[in-house]
């Protein structure tokens, strides 16, 4: 995988940029984190998990119960889902801490399918150095989703806290055999919907009854993973077993 770059005049003046009109980048993601702002999409779309990654609890979308396989990107790359994860939505770009400082810089690979000729693309400045409005537009939505990610990490510490999480008891198909799948959590629906009104408050404030609304009614969805599962068969003309 290659490193990012900071996005500076020094190394991407002159250069121009664009989506590369496929999703191949995100074929092995089975797990797509998703934030607070997008919930009331994402868990109408696709089924929430909790996931636990080095210390910090994140809200992903499960796309296949299979690791490195995302049942939503075609095998041409095409995007079969109803719904685009935001963090999905900002590529080619991210948000990175250089080494050795605690700011977030605007930053992307400099090889790629997104980086293209002047008459395909954007480019990154404009002639005196600034930020093309495209590529401001990209640093804005990543900045925002920055946001909307810190205010949900600190939801889910809420539910982790009032022990409101628990494994989610799933398995899946894989070359014939049957297996548990490990590592996904779901609310708790019991254990919260008999919490006290203070408690409940509590979790509102912090925005996290939001985030247990929206998992617990993504669970809907699973069944959508087995449709993809079609049609990822129709596509390459075979026939597709349930994964779940």
């Amino acid at each position: 995988m290659q490193a990012l770059k900071a996005v500076t005049p020094e190394a991407f003046a002159g250069k121009y940029w664009k989506h590369p009109g496929n999703y191949l980048y995100a074929a092995g993601l089975n797990l797509i984190p998703v934030v607070a702002a997008e919930l009331s999409k994402a868990a109408a779309h696709m089924p929430l998990a909790f996931v636990e990654f080095g210390g910090r609890w994140q809200l992903m979308a499960v796309t296949s119960l299979i690791p490195n396989t995302n049942l939503l990107v075609g095998p041409q790359g095409q995007w079969l889902g109803q719904y685009i994860p935001a963090s999905m939505r900002g590529y080619p770009f991210a948000l990175a801490r250089p080494q050795g400082t605690d700011t977030l810089v605007l930053s992307t690979t400099d090889e790629g399918d997104h980086i293209v000729g002047a008459d395909e693309g954007m480019p990154f400045f404009d002639a005196s150095g600034q930020p093309s409005p495209q590529t401001q537009r990209a640093m804005n939505f990543l900045v925002d989703f920055n946001t909307s990610r810190t205010q949900t990490w600190r939801a889910i510490d809420a539910l982790v806290a009032a022990k409101l999480l628990v494994p989610w008891e799933l398995t899946s198909t894989h070359n014939g055999q049957i297996q548990p799948v490990e590592g996904l959590y779901r609310l708790d629906d019991v254990r919260f919907a008999a919490l006290s009104p203070k408690a409940l408050a509590t979790l509102h404030a912090e925005g996290a009854a939001l985030v247990a609304y929206a998992q617990f009614f993504s669970r809907e969805q699973l069944g959508r993973l087995q449709a993809a599962e079609r049609e990822q068969a129709r596509l390459r003309g075979v026939d597709a077993a349930p994964q779940a």
